[in-house]
């Protein structure tokens, strides 16, 4: 639908022998992990890969249309991921909908018609918490986190599934048929994803749920809104501009960073969705808000350098006297403003502080966030002293060995 720029990533893990396990397992983009900050990034191909919190979204401004029986195939395979991996022994206690990710088959992608939907479900964040949030290291097993998540995307996403009649009866009668038992299970603390899969399972074999390429069944219970209503729609002839003007939008908004991109996405995709059927007179306006976020995120890693600045120009000072009873170097006013920027730049590109860059949703209606991102350098800005430090007096040692020879 729109060519979404590449993007990282970044997560923090504690145990090595699990998050390899978990890699091996369940997979999506290219994967760098780093033992010693025990930090893993992503890099995903934005193009093949969505995140469920995007796509929840975009249904939910009934941007993009699905049916029903594609809403119900998209809970049953969750379903089927978190049963897959809690059977290999892994466990993931921190996941949401930020942290899941459908990668899309050739050919297949969402739009704003119906359209048949191909995708492998990847989970990442194993083993991070929720920096973002108070509660960050309050642990829940994905086995039960799933059914929390699927009352989320049924209570976001049902009321915009276009059925065959629009009777408001019709639909209710429909959603204690299919929807109310899921809802039910999913709300009692003794039930099972087994016992959701299979109310899933006997809902789609009841609605004679279809999946036919050649006679265009996109998918669909026999209770849906079928393709051909949308063939030669205004809907369908907005598609090239709708696609053109999002292309657009994510090309300014990188010169500010994928963080903005999210964010005039999630400003202009509802405004778009109310206007797609007088679409080609519409002009999308972001380019002040561009940049004013762009503005308020530099404002903000200014701050973030400030504070770092003050916190390392004490602890230099105090951590050169543990080696000063070994070593007697010289160290001069220029090397310790070199090694200020230089940990000031490693905190920086920290997962602890790039992990709040991985998706705008982080940011969206969480006035603390600020708080949450500065509350994290205190944690690891020990550890960069310590190290930058370690690497000039090995550095002066090579040297002096050096000048001895």
């Amino acid at each position: 639908m729109f060519q979404l720029n590449d993007s990282e990533e970044i997560y923090s893990f504690e145990n090595e022998d699990e998050i390899k396990k978990a890699i091996e397992t369940d997979k999506i983009g290219e994967v760098i992990l780093d033992y010693k900050y025990k930090s893993i990034t992503y890099k995903m191909n934005r193009i093949k890969c969505i995140r469920l919190s995007d796509f929840i979204f975009w249904i939910q401004s009934d941007f993009i249309r699905i049916h029903l029986g594609q809403l119900l195939c998209l809970i049953f395979d969750l379903i089927k991921k978190v049963q897959s991996i809690e059977s290999q022994g892994i466990e993931h206690y921190y996941l949401d909908l930020n942290r899941i990710w459908l990668q899309l088959q050739e050919n297949s992608y969402p739009s704003i018609i119906y359209q048949f939907l191909y995708y492998h479900i990847h989970f990442t964040g194993y083993q991070c918490p929720f920096y973002e949030k108070k509660d960050s290291s309050l642990p829940i097993k994905a086995s039960i986190k799933i059914k929390e998540i699927i009352q989320i995307i049924i209570n976001r996403c049902f009321n915009r599934v276009h059925l065959k009649w629009t009777d408001p009866h019709k639909r209710e009668e429909l959603y204690n048929a299919t929807i109310k038992p899921i809802m039910d299970l999913c709300k009692q603390n003794s039930s099972s994803t087994f016992q959701i899969f299979a109310q899933i399972q006997e809902t789609l074999k009841q609605y004679k749920y279809e999946d036919d390429k050649k006679n265009n069944s996109v998918q669909t219970l026999e209770t849906d809104d079928k393709i051909n209503d949308f063939i030669g729609s205004q809907r369908e002839k907005a598609i090239s501009k709708v696609k053109t003007d999002l292309n657009n939008l994510i090309e300014f908004g990188s010169q500010y960073g994928q963080i903005v991109i999210d964010f005039l996405l999630q400003q202009q995709i509802p405004i778009i969705s109310k206007l797609l059927e007088s679409y080609s007179k519409v002009k999308l306006e972001y380019f002040i808000q561009a940049q004013q976020l762009g503005n308020n995120l530099q404002k903000r890693e200014i701050k973030i350098k400030e504070i770092l600045k003050q916190k390392v120009q004490i602890l230099i000072p105090e951590s050169l006297k543990k080696y000063d009873e070994y070593f007697k170097f010289e160290i001069t006013k220029q090397e310790i403003g070199t090694l200020e920027q230089e940990i000031i730049t490693s905190v920086l590109k920290s997962q602890q502080v790039q992990y709040f860059n991985n998706t705008y949703w982080l940011h969206s209606n969480n006035q603390h966030i600020d708080d949450f991102i500065f509350a994290a350098i205190p944690k690891i800005i020990n550890q960069y002293v310590d190290d930058k430090l370690e690497e000039l007096f090995t550095y002066k040692i090579l040297l002096l060995i050096d000048e001895l020879i």
